[in-house]
């Protein structure tokens, strides 16, 4: 009676499984081919997918392994039941907010740091200090350094902005001003080279890069 049962109660569970996977992935994949932008490592597509694949894996199994396998005993159909409702409830867990508690939280870690950045984690609020600081001190051109330009080459890629640091530093003040930026803000991959000489940002009052010499 068990195996008579089995291939009708397996239908319904496919065509539940599989109907909402067509209804949360339809939309998706009619705007991937209207050319929208689908950032799918921003969602929980990849682990729900990753998880669905071995629900449903071990499901098809079960299945094939009850229609091949004929005068099986209790064990064995207990066995089949068992892991067919353990690939179920695989799939069913990707809906569930604990499913989002779980992985929301891995996708939201950094990136990896791109190399043409100092990647300096300093606030909005501590750079305008820092900035407004060093116009006291008359270490930076203001005419020539806004506040956007000042963020836009200590946080961005140097490549993304055309923005330049004109700062009126000799070369002890040019280290003094790199050591408080490594101290102050440890998160970062500043280099005396990076800052000063690689990234091509940083300018002399001359309007000259520094190099070695300095």
């Amino acid at each position: 009676m068990s195996f008579d049962l089995f291939p009708y109660l397996t239908s319904i569970a496919f065509i539940f499984i599989y109907g909402r996977l067509a209804n949360h992935f339809a939309p998706k994949v009619f705007g991937y081919f209207l050319n929208e932008t689908i950032a799918w490592q921003q969602h929980l597509e990849k682990p729900r997918i990753f998880l669905h694949s071995i629900g449903l894996g071990f499901m098809n199994l079960m299945v094939y392994s009850n229609s091949s396998l004929e005068k099986t005993g209790l064990l064995i159909q207990f066995i089949v039941w068992l892991t067919f409702i353990l690939g179920f409830l695989a799939c069913q867990f990707t809906w569930t907010k604990k499913f989002e508690d779980t992985f929301a939280p891995q996708l939201k870690k950094p990136t990896a740091k791109s190399s043409e950045n100092f990647n300096l984690s300093i606030s909005d609020l501590q750079l305008i200090q820092l900035y407004n600081e060093l116009v006291r001190f008359d270490l930076l051109n203001q005419d020539l350094t806004t506040v956007e330009d000042f963020k836009y080459v200590l946080l961005k890629d140097w490549k993304e902005h055309h923005s330049k640091l004109h700062l009126k530093m000799d070369g002890p003040s040019c280290r003094e001003f790199y050591d408080y930026l490594i101290r102050t803000y440890p998160n970062n991959t500043l280099t005396m080279k990076s800052l000063f000489i690689t990234s091509k940002l940083v300018l002399r009052p001359d309007g000259k890069s520094y190099n070695y010499n300095t």
